[in-house]
């Protein structure tokens, strides 16, 4: 059957058309393009098109096609910011799971379990990113909001007459966690799940892909179920969202890669990027351009003995954070023994954006070149960090990549940074009544060297983790890494004045150490040459002495015929303190000669050698 209208014909095969509004549109493949209007979509069913659409569109009017936009139509929208980076290290990795991110927050007290698992719906239900869809057309990666996505309820487990309930729970998170959880797995890019460990406790489980969240709004999406989940215990209606929909990022990012912002920011970074000082790792491998890894080991130091408090106290001038980053900063670069070096700091890129309040990733890892002086104080180096910080900041929207790329190398080809820095100031904190809330983290993603979060908290004190690749560091040299930082808040705490060169890193047993190693001292007794070797030929008599290409001699034959001429120099009027010319090449005899020099005289004889030549 022929149909007049392409439109009208159910088989026909039809694009999927956007426009710079970012507008879509159903278009026949057998009718021109029109302007204006790019294809997004490879021609496919009418039927499949709406479906991809997700609603039916207008199409044209009578006799003549135009494109007329779908107003309900799920628009598709290109990756940003951090996105662009974690697709490309997951399509170039054979790590299964290394992006995702993931944690459990164990909850002390009484919980309504099936209430909380409702709440966890409908608060990933508010998180539009947590609904996207993924593909890959001609090269170009496209996402989109599934409005036909329902969560289901998170399952309850009930480990209370297990043997050993945390292992089990523990177990159970790690299995989740070692499943292949890519992007096109077809496995859940979510994932949440309520685990009964005691009578009064439980772990909540929580896993994201990391193209949908990052460390800002993982929590932020926490938050707000057990906000949701405390209202409901009010009998208060639902919370509205507090999620920006990721649109409006992909909008206002794309609006500034055609700002002129953008090309003040490429320029900063092209500055920054010529002055930047050379990596450095505490690992004494070489430090690769993309080594990431999943394999993690995790440290978290707490420095609740109250020196870190003391010290910020003592320095009121200078603020917490600048005060933690300039003491891991100071840890690094001695450890290193590298005054200057470049690490990476992680930025939000938040702040008076529409991303302040979105779930997607958009934090950005930026180089900082870390300059050292040993004759400043500690608080002069925190206050020279903030402000290179802090002019960082207006130009923190640039990518990392773009950055590499700029200088003309691909991303990955040697590395930027070593070390990562992260300041977390943005609150773990749950308000469940009667409920304790804490939580554990269990992946943030691979690291590529080495990674330090500083968590200064409302107390005055200072707890930090260090996330380190296996392949790098061994546990016990982190630990006693660790230690070494913990004596370093202790000396600046006793003395805020010390200068950052008299800082000492070394520990006390490595003092004990160090001066075994340079115990090198021996007793030498009082003898002579000659008494060693008569000493020797007594021992060992018959043992080879002394050899050349012609002759051996053993200890005694060697004495012998030391003795014998030592005894003609005496006959021919040798005296202490003549000098002995020797004329004979080298061979067996030359070293006779010399210890009859020795034996004859003592200390008081010199020999003088003859060069003899043919006339």
């Amino acid at each position: 059957m022929a149909f007049s209208n392409p439109f009208d014909d159910p088989q026909g095969a039809f694009y999927i058309l956007r426009n710079a509004q970012g507008q879509f549109s159903l278009w026949p493949q057998q009718c021109a393009l029109p302007a204006g209007w790019d294809i997004v979509c490879q021609p496919q069913s009418q039927a499949s098109c709406q479906q991809w659409a997700g609603s039916p569109l207008a199409y044209s009017d009578t006799g003549q096609f135009h494109p007329v936009a779908g107003g309900t139509m799920s628009q598709h929208l290109p990756l940003v910011a951090a996105q662009p980076g974690i697709w490309m290290a997951e399509k170039l990795s054979d790590l299964p799971s290394a992006w995702s991110v993931a944690h459990y927050v164990e909850l002390t007290g009484d919980v309504d379990a099936p209430l909380l698992a409702r709440a966890v719906v409908v608060g990933l239900a508010q998180a539009d990113t947590l609904r996207m869809r993924f593909t890959e057309d001609n090269g170009e990666v496209w996402q989109w909001v599934d409005d036909a996505l329902i969560f289901e309820l998170p399952e309850i487990i009930d480990l209370r007459t297990n043997i050993d309930p945390h292992g089990t729970a523990q177990a159970l998170m790690l299995a989740d966690l070692q499943q292949d959880l890519r992007v096109d797995s077809g496995k859940p890019l979510v994932f949440h799940q309520l685990i009964h460990v005691a009578d009064n406790r439980w772990y909540w489980y929580q896993r994201y892909h990391h193209l949908l969240v990052d460390g800002f709004s993982f929590p932020a999406i926490t938050r707000q179920i057990a906000n949701i989940y405390c209202t409901w215990l009010r009998g208060e209606p639902t919370p509205a969202s507090p999620f920006t929909p990721f649109a409006d990022v992909v909008e206002e990012y794309q609006q500034y890669r055609e700002s002129e912002a953008w090309q003040r920011d490429a320029a900063f970074w092209a500055e920054q990027r010529r002055q930047l000082p050379p990596p450095a790792s505490l690992s004494p491998a070489p430090l690769p351009g993309r080594s990431a890894s999943a394999d993690i080991l995790r440290l978290k130091l707490e420095f609740t003995d109250g020196e870190f408090r003391q010290l910020a106290t003592q320095l009121s001038g200078v603020q917490r954070t600048d005060l933690a980053l300039a003491l891991a900063a100071l840890w690094l670069g001695r450890l290193c023994n590298r005054m200057d070096y470049a690490a990476g700091f992680i930025f939000m890129r938040r702040l008076g954006s529409a991303a302040l309040t979105a779930t997607g990733p958009v934090l950005n890892v930026l180089p900082l070149g870390i300059h050292i002086a040993a004759q400043e104080t500690l608080p002069e180096l925190a206050t020279r960090l903030a402000a290179q910080l802090k002019k960082m900041r207006r130009h923190q929207r640039y990518d990392a990549e773009q950055i590499v790329r700029d200088s003309g190398r691909a991303a990955g080809d040697e590395p930027l940074f070593g070390p990562v820095l992260n300041i977390k100031v943005f609150d773990y904190q749950l308000d469940i009544p009667d409920v304790q809330a804490q939580t554990h983290t269990l992946a943030t993603g691979p690291v590529n060297d080495l990674e330090l979060a500083l968590f200064p908290d409302v107390h005055g004190d200072l707890s930090i983790e260090i996330l380190a690749n296996k392949q790098r560091y061994a546990e016990p040299t982190l630990i006693q890494h660790a230690e070494r930082l913990k004596m370093l808040i202790a000396q600046f705490a006793a003395d805020p004045a010390l200068l950052c060169g008299d800082v000492d890193i070394m520990l006390p047993g490595e003092y004990a150490q160090l001066a075994q190693i340079n115990a090198t001292q021996v007793e030498i007794p009082e003898t002579t040459l000659s008494a060693l070797v008569a000493e020797q030929a007594a021992k060992t008599p018959d043992a080879p002495a002394l050899a050349d290409a012609h002759y051996q001699f053993s200890y005694r034959e060697m004495r012998e015929q030391v003795v014998a001429l030592a005894n003609l120099l005496r006959e021919r009027g040798v005296k202490p303190g003549d000098s002995v010319a020797v004329a004979l090449p080298r061979s067996v005899f030359l070293t006779l000669a010399l210890h009859a020099i020795v034996e004859a005289g003592a200390p008081g004889y010199r020999w003088i050698p003859v060069i003899r030549t043919i006339a």
